[in-house]
């Protein structure tokens, strides 16, 4: 029986596809992907064509490594616990709605990037398919945990292109692309904001 998962190219008939786990040299994306050997077309597991949100490369390719993030992460959940046992002793604000939202956003792209990573490593045989199922339950869980506060907030926070009531979300890959178009929104505002702190 097979420990890896067969895989069609979307561009031609070819079932000859590599994880590619490491980006190449020539990439500006650390991105895992997958790539044909017989036409050499790349794209990403659970991406839909009719699906309306940035791929894992528009979303993730300039990214912190995992590593980072993950490490950025920890110590941030720490620092939003003390602010809170702060605030419960009279010493100041809890964290507001605002910085609860960008950590679920953080941790939600986080966890896709780290189901996508493993999903293509299932291919190949380097993790198990049901490791690469329990990261991609994980990351649906933690992309409805975002679009849901934003939908409790009133969407005063989302800034992508659809909004989180849109229907294309309602489904695993809808949710998770969610996350891609509001972490690449996130992005772009932060840019703006370096941009404008440069400026005399």
């Amino acid at each position: 029986m097979s420990t890896h998962l067969t895989i069609h190219c979307p561009n031609c008939p070819s079932e000859e596809v590599d994880g590619q786990l490491v980006p190449p040299v020539d990439s500006s994306s650390a991105v895992a992907a997958f790539i044909c050997r017989l036409c050499g077309y790349r794209w990403h597991p659970g991406e839909l064509p009719g699906l309306l949100a940035p791929d894992y490369d528009q979303a993730y390719g300039t990214a912190p490594t995992l590593t980072e993030e993950e490490l950025t992460l920890a110590l941030w959940a720490e620092g939003i616990n003390l602010r809170a046992q702060a605030a419960r002793d009279g010493h100041g604000p809890a964290v507001d709605h605002g910085g609860y939202r960008l950590f679920y956003l953080r941790q939600a792209a986080y966890l896709d990037r780290a189901a996508h990573a493993m999903e293509v490593a299932a291919h190949d045989g380097t993790v198990t398919t049901e490791r690469a199922e329990e990261a991609a339950d994980a990351a649906v869980m933690a992309a409805d945990l975002i679009l849901h506060f934003d939908l409790e907030l009133d969407q005063v926070h989302v800034e992508g292109l659809l909004d989180a009531d849109a229907p294309q979300w309602q489904s695993p890959e809808g949710l998770r692309g969610y996350v891609r178009q509001e972490y690449t929104a996130w992005q772009e505002w932060e840019k703006t904001v370096r941009r404008s702190r440069r400026q005399p």
